[in-house]
């Protein structure tokens, strides 16, 4: 089945921006599997929103899950869960004003109705991270996205690692890295197969508000996408794609705390050498069978 595009603009102001996604997505849809090994979904769906819409977006996600988790806990913790989530809630649409607005350009979350992934697109937080001073950048952005969306559909929306590792929906972890890290590899060795050299949306010129907004916020010492690009990195060259991309299924062969952390070690060291302990654990655990796609 052929994979249809949709870009929807909710704002009813930025049509010229759904059709720069649109032909962005036209043109780098066809590198997703052979990139990543990943198959598209049926559907693509990206959506162009308003700060408060991507704010409701946001909530309802982490709603979901709460009500996910807690259907998955034993009944005796289901009244801690209830009680907890409330507040989590609350902190959270304190913080999204900002992360909408200023740093989350765009976010894929799952519409629980019909259990397909959809990317919410915020104008202003383009602005202001810079994203539409070149084609390079968006196109870059938008491959990133569809990269989730595929990741959602080769776990279920994660549903093939929480059955079995229900705390993962809260206390994700090494699935951020993976996921991140995943799609952040795959972006750069796409946006250097179209440019001639890997396009990182972080170097597009900011506006002086993000700039005023960031320098008073404290920074992590370890970039968490660039450290997770090493640790993909280094296990599909270990494995090849077709066997790493088993752990999209087994959640027995997610990277655990040591083995992201041996990634950040080697992001933050002085000379960084690839991270080996989750991609010797693979490669142990997995064997390699010969692809085109590897």
């Amino acid at each position: 089945m052929t994979t249809q595009f949709q870009v929807e603009d909710e704002t009813g102001r930025h049509d010229e921006l759904a059709q720069q996604i649109e032909e962005a997505l036209i043109r780098v849809a066809p590198l997703v599997t052979p990139t990543t090994g990943l198959d598209l979904p049926d559907g693509v769906n990206f959506s162009i929103v308003t700060v408060d819409t991507a704010r409701a977006t946001m909530s309802a996600a982490t709603a979901n899950l709460l009500h996910i988790y807690r259907g998955l806990v034993p009944r005796w913790r289901r009244p801690f869960i209830t009680l907890s989530s409330a507040g989590l809630l609350r902190l959270q649409h304190r913080r999204t004003q900002v992360l909408c607005e200023f740093l989350v350009m765009a976010a894929t979350t799952t519409v629980p109705e019909t259990e397909e992934s959809v990317t919410t697109v915020v104008p202003e937080a383009l602005h202001h991270n810079g994203i539409l001073t070149d084609n390079r950048y968006l196109t870059a952005l938008v491959f990133h996205e569809l990269v989730h969306q595929v990741q959602n559909r080769a776990s279920r929306h994660r549903e093939n690692w929480i059955a079995n590792q229900a705390m993962t929906l809260l206390d994700a972890g090494g699935i951020n890295v993976l996921e991140e890290g995943h799609a952040f590899w795959a972006d750069q060795i796409v946006s250097r197969e179209l440019y001639g050299t890997p396009v990182d949306v972080r170097d597009a010129p900011t506006s002086e508000q993000y700039r005023n907004l960031t320098r008073s916020r404290t920074r992590p010492t370890v970039d968490e996408y660039e450290a997770g690009r090493l640790l993909v990195a280094s296990a599909v060259e270990t494995v090849g794609l077709r066997s790493f991309n088993q752990i999209w299924t087994d959640h027995r062969m997610l990277p655990t705390k040591n083995e992201v952390a041996e990634a950040r070690n080697a992001l933050a060291s002085d000379r960084p050498t690839p991270p080996r302990r989750w991609a010797s654990r693979l490669e142990r655990t997995t064997s390699r069978r010969p692809s085109s796609a590897d």
